[in-house]
């Protein structure tokens, strides 16, 4: 496709994003609405809404805006997006999936403490706000893997992990961050801004801290590898863990034991530790990448 915007500056690039992402939200809300017209498809009600609404979201107000912000501004949106770098593909992986199990612990703990904040009195009337979302967010979580059939397994593999795996890495990693990068010519900031924002745009503050962790992870596993499908595994065996583990194991005792655990010294040692090797990793799997470019 020949670029439309090709002299459009990063700060126009990241202007015209969220400016499609905006029409996109609308035209996903217009197919929802109209698919619910058709006979069969409107009286779907639960689940079904939900994952109809989820893929549509993710094609129309997601995937689609980032792709055609970088195909009207960039010469080879493939080549801008890293989708053809499969150099030592595999290894990078293999060390993406590493970084998960050994990131986990501190993810995990600061999902508690994140969950577990308290707002001073005065704000309490925010409070109640936050706490509205986060249990709207938290019932639709629970209505998706309430699911008990191998169906209702593949459409959350599909669905939940997969494509919200590819749309929001090709928005915030193959895009946003990429155009960040460009405007501040800083790939640290360009990862931590980024970040940021995906975690702001969950409307989550429950949520915030591990969910920023998170976008900071699968930023620099783009950044250092230079490929985007690293960051869409990362993000994909992050969605994809809890899925099969509520599937597999969700009214076992160990599963809810395990989801209470309160936030004790010992956990937030594990913690610690768990982002300390963590960090080291990075260091080891940026040196490795360095060495062999």
């Amino acid at each position: 496709m020949q670029p439309i915007f090709k002299s459009a500056s990063p700060g126009f690039k990241i202007i015209y994003l969220f400016l499609l992402l905006f029409i996109g939200v609308i035209v996903a809300g217009i197919f929802i609405r109209l698919m619910q017209m058709i006979p069969g498809v409107g009286y779907a009600e639960g689940a079904a809404q939900v994952y109809l609404s989820s893929a549509l979201q993710s094609v129309f107000a997601i995937a689609l805006p980032a792709y055609l912000v970088i195909a009207f501004t960039e010469d080879r949106p493939s080549h801008y997006l890293k989708t053809n770098n499969n150099k030592k593909l595999i290894w990078k992986i293999i060390f993406t999936v590493l970084i998960f199990c050994v990131s986990y612990p501190f993810v995990s703990f600061l999902t508690r403490w994140n969950s577990a904040m308290e707002l001073p009195d005065w704000m309490s009337g925010i409070e109640g706000v936050l706490r509205s979302m986060e249990n709207a967010a938290m019932e639709t979580t629970e209505l998706l893997l309430s699911g008990n059939t191998i169906g209702s397994l593949i459409l959350n593999l599909v669905i939940v992990a997969g494509m919200a795996a590819i749309s929001e890495e090709l928005f915030f990693r193959g895009a946003l961050q990429q155009f960040l990068m460009e405007k501040f010519r800083n790939g640290h900031a360009a990862v931590w801004l980024t970040a940021l924002l995906f975690s702001v745009v969950h409307f989550q503050f429950y949520g915030f801290l591990p969910r920023m962790v998170l976008g900071t992870l699968l930023g620099y596993l783009f950044l250092y590898s230079g490929n985007f499908w690293v960051p869409v595994v990362f993000h994909f065996v992050n969605n994809a863990s809890v899925i099969l583990m509520n599937f597999f194991w969700g009214k076992t005792e160990w599963f809810v034991r395990m989801d209470e655990q309160p936030v004790t010294f010992s956990y937030f040692i594990a913690a610690l530790v768990s982002a300390l090797v963590t960090f080291l990793l990075f260091r080891i799997f940026r040196s490795r990448i360095r060495t062999q470019s």
